[in-house]
């Protein structure tokens, strides 16, 4: 399609001498430059070597032709719902750094500062090329790491200097942007390493296109994953230690295992030490050697028992994500990674204020989450999420300006997902899994299931079909998600029986692959007309006193416990002082 666009637009795309083939060049439409404009019709990607624009036929047609991005989308065939995920809170807008900082601090670089350089392999040239420099302040001296982006500098990482101990700053509030991302402009393939420092090493080793995090192995920034999303293979090399291997995992689960390579080093060193330690060379060798991640879900048996082991460590002090309710949690013992946990209960009764509530505390413990709501707008959902957050019974804007001072610059990882029409099961999963590898996500709850079925006569068959959509996707991004689900129409005659998972609309087809079955239930309190004489009538229908029964456990008995809903702050609690007793 490229290809097509360019001669559309008046240009002629000549093939390339001495390639594969696939590669065509002609004039740039945006600076002009003659025969600086590559194009690849394999992969309809295109760059221009003299103004460094470049990226996939929507970022043609957006640059280019100055078109929208809905337009270029839908231009292209491509869906725009994968757009729909919107953040709970924006964050502030990055703070702008002062150009000549990096040329300031590399020009004030010592003799001591070469002296650490050099200890860690790295010349003076070395230094030259990164614009590596010396900040000294009232606390010590500090190594400066620039980081610049579009030949912008965006931010400066600050390491501390011998003999103080290791250490790291950067410019509050200032941009994060990967090290070195100016390199990835055109290329097809890259390294990803864990710091500047293993970074700059490999770079000044030979190796054409290496970035790093800036922001530790634990973090990877949304941004940085679209950074690399042109790339056909991305090597991972993170240190050999337990933190940096499970970083390196999870950040290959996000770029997608198909495209993803792990440089395995010892386990006791990073990059940088294992090339002073044994050479660029013998790296070469470990780079040759790198192994994709073996396929989700396909293991030998040696290998189940391995991940038995590791299950086992890892679940005796960290049983998987926690609700922010004790009680419950001694019944749920936990939401683990591939769950899938239905959610019922009759109308108005506070599912989505139950699941909210998980939400929102799992995001306020710094865990990326997704709020998938087919029913309510995001704005609504913020409204309630404040209200939750600050106990309020209405929200003003000076509420809505607190809770984005209170996030920062890095916002909430709380992601809200709505469309404005109704969606098949095959988009909403893409959406979820796509939305899954960008930001990280440790959980995603979706709202509801029967609002995604289309049949009228093949219900049962498409709610079986999402069910085990939604359990098949848990299993494959390993993490728990939530589903809620309505129940039938209620019997006039009993008003208020506690519901059971026999309830759910169409219930044979959600038993079979959900993990847990959560069921909530308020019992009516609203007056009788008979009793109305003058006393004092209900505040509402229902009573705050809420009954959770965790109705089906793949892994456990069940069980029963009781919240406390204030509907007025659209929250749950353990309970309310001086409530007792269970008017059940």
């Amino acid at each position: 399609m490229i290809l097509d666009l360019l001669q559309s637009d008046g240009f002629d795309p000549k093939r390339t001498a001495n390639t594969d083939g696939g590669e065509y060049h002609c004039p740039c439409p945006l600076c002009g430059g003659k025969d600086r404009l590559a194009a690849w019709s394999e992969t309809d990607k295109w760059w221009c070597r003299q103004c460094n624009k470049g990226g996939d036929v929507i970022q043609y047609l957006r640059d280019v032709r100055g078109m929208e991005y809905p337009a270029a989308a839908a231009f292209v065939g491509k869906p725009v719902e994968d757009k729909i995920i919107k953040p709970a809170f924006k964050a502030k807008p990055p703070k702008k750094v002062n150009q000549d900082m990096a040329d300031k601090y590399h020009a004030a670089i010592t003799d001591a500062a070469h002296a650490y350089l050099a200890s860690r392999g790295l010349t003076p040239d070395d230094a030259k090329r990164f614009k590596l420099g010396l900040y000294v302040d009232k606390v010590g001296s500090w190594l400066s790491i620039p980081h610049y982006q579009g030949g912008e500098l965006r931010n400066i990482k600050f390491r501390s200097l011998p003999p103080a101990g290791k250490t790291f700053r950067r410019i509050q509030d200032a941009e994060s942007v990967l090290f070195n991302a100016d390199a990835l402009v055109g290329a097809r393939e890259a390294i990803v390493c864990e710091g500047e420092l293993d970074a700059i090493t490999l770079s000044c080793g030979g190796h054409d296109v290496v970035v790093s995090g800036t922001t530790g192995a634990a973090a990877f920034d949304p941004t940085w994953i679209d950074a690399l999303a042109h790339l056909d293979k991305v090597y991972l090399c993170y240190d050999g230690d337990e933190a940096g291997q499970k970083g390196a995992r999870a950040l290959g689960k996000r770029l997608g295992f198909n495209r993803v390579y792990n440089i395995e080093l010892p386990e006791d060193m990073d990059a940088n030490e294992y090339v002073m330690a044994n050479g660029i060379d013998a790296f070469n060798v470990l780079k040759d050697r790198a192994r994709q991640y073996d396929l989700p879900g396909v293991v030998s048996f040696e290998d189940a028992l391995d991940l038995l082991e590791i299950d086992y460590e890892r679940t005796k002090d960290n049983p998987g994500v926690m609700t922010p309710w004790p009680v419950l949690n001694d019944i749920s013992r936990g939401f683990n990674p591939g769950d899938l946990i239905i959610v019922s209960a009759p109308p108005k009764i506070g599912k989505t204020t139950f699941c909210l509530e998980i939400s929102r505390h799992m995001a306020n413990a710094d865990e990326g989450v997704l709020f998938y709501c087919l029913e309510m707008r995001p704005e609504r959902l913020a409204r309630k999420l404040i209200q939750a957050q600050y106990h309020l019974t209405d929200v003003r804007p000076t509420d809505i300006i607190r809770a984005r001072e209170e996030y920062g610059s890095m916002g909430m990882p709380l992601y809200f997902g709505h469309s404005f029409k109704k969606l098949n099961l095959e988009v909403v999963l893409n959406i979820i899994r796509e939305a899954i590898k960008r930001y990280d996500l440790k959980m995603v709850v979706f709202d509801n299931l029967h609002f995604i079925i289309r049949s009228v006569s093949n219900v049962n068959e498409e709610l079986g079909q999402a069910v085990q959509g939604f359990k098949l996707l848990a299993e494959e991004m390993e993490i728990p998600i939530i589903a809620i689900a309505q129940p039938r129409k209620r019997d006039a005659s009993q008003p208020d029986r506690i519901m059971t998972a026999e309830d759910i609309k169409y219930s044979n087809a959600v038993h079979a692959d959900c993990d847990q079955m959560i069921i909530l239930y308020r019992k009516r309190v609203a007056t009788k007309a008979g009793d109305i004489g003058g006393g004092e009538l209900a505040k509402e229908a229902l009573a705050p006193l809420t009954l959770v029964r965790v109705e089906a456990h793949r892994y456990g008995p069940g069980g029963e416990c009781t919240l406390y809903f204030h509907g007025a702050e659209s929250r749950f609690s353990e309970s309310e002082p001086g409530q007792t007793g269970i008017p059940f």
